[in-house]
């Protein structure tokens, strides 16, 4: 559904699209598309809540709570609890108080549902997985924070439809909670839904783009691309994070414009959690380059080479308002620490 208080674009829809094509005009470019059809030979878009209660129904999973509050839909706080898709889906199906104000999120299939990892063959089109695939259940009205998430990424309709807005690479009108904001994404400050506009006057000149994804549809969210979804009806989706392919390509498209500026605030926001760690930060400052060496591989199994390490180096330091970096403290640990994901956990 477009919104009324910004420019809104239907996002392009395709059908048998081809490999070379998806990383020629959308992956390497960083645009939106939704792919039709191309999840027809998924044992998965058979799944129903009745059928996957009877496979997995006993399955412990890990549930977001207060996901109805003001402060979830901004993505500043939400509990976690554990307990069975069953449990989780009798709530839903009765629709009772709890259901409201619950969402399972982020499970991923290979931890939580291993007997369905089958079911979810990876598209043609995934360069090198980062992580997933996750499954997702949700209410009808459940709405997720708009935010960015540091990979690329194909969201999945199996059962229900989902809206979804799309923002862009865009820092300058979606006003990101400032750096230090716990989690590994960046949330936005806006309800995209109920704009507060004299706060946020420049989300007026944002662009959104948007859709309806249906059972089938595949939608490609590239990296740091804002998003908001509500669900439409009881959903079921899949999604799963990738990058290109290679040890070093995924990184240096995330290095250039229009990724940029996008990437290196909310790599700046991940050095912020960590400086309030005083001891922790120092020792880490001390070693930054293999600090951030080891991240990469962490993350994305990507390798920088030694002139991106020094691009990224500067970019801290730069932020830091320093010149050099800490001398190392002799130690005997042979690896250095890390650079922390702090809070929210999954986000």
């Amino acid at each position: 559904m477009a919104l009324k208080w910004c420019e809104s674009i239907p996002i392009k829809r395709v059908k048998n699209l081809n490999k070379l094509d998806f990383e020629k005009d959308y992956l390497h470019t960083g645009q939106p598309v939704i792919i039709e059809g191309a999840v027809e030979h998924w044992p998965a878009k058979h799944w129903t809540l009745d059928n996957l209660c009877q496979r997995v129904g006993s399955n412990q999973c890990l549930v977001r709570g207060n996901t109805n509050r003001e402060d979830y839909r901004l993505g500043k706080k939400y509990t976690i609890r554990e307990t069975t898709l069953q449990e989780y889906v009798d709530d839903l199906l009765k629709e009772n108080s709890r259901s409201k104000n619950s969402y399972l999120a982020v499970q991923n299939l290979n931890l939580a549902f291993p007997e369905l990892q089958d079911d979810v063959p990876l598209p043609e089109y995934v360069g090198k997985i980062h992580c997933g695939p996750y499954m997702w259940i949700a209410r009808k009205g459940h709405y997720e924070y708009c935010h960015t998430d540091p990979d690329d990424n194909f969201l999945v309709m199996i059962k229900g439809t989902k809206q979804l807005r799309l923002f862009g690479l865009d820092t300058e009108h979606m006003y990101p909670n400032i750096h230090g904001s716990k989690g590994k994404t960046l949330q936005s400050q806006i309800n995209v839904e109920e704009p507060d506009l004299e706060k946020f006057p420049e989300f007026k000149n944002a662009t959104c783009h948007h859709c309806v994804l249906s059972p089938g549809e595949m939608l490609f969210i590239p990296a740091f691309w804002w998003h908001q979804v509500t669900s439409l009806d009881v959903c079921i989706s899949i999604n799963m994070f990738f990058g290109d392919a290679g040890e070093n390509i995924y990184l240096e498209k995330l290095m250039k414009p229009p990724f940029w500026p996008v990437f290196s605030y909310w790599l700046l926001n991940l050095v912020e959690q960590n400086r309030g760690h005083e001891s922790f930060f120092q020792k880490m400052l001390s070693r930054l380059p293999d600090v951030l060496r080891n991240f990469l591989l962490k993350q994305w199994h990507e390798v920088p080479t030694d002139e991106q390490l020094d691009v990224l180096v500067a970019t801290v330091k730069d932020y830091l308002k320093i010149d050099t970096l800490p001398e190392p403290e002799i130690s005997s640990a042979k690896h250095p620490p890390q650079l922390k994901i702090r809070g929210l956990l999954w986000r």
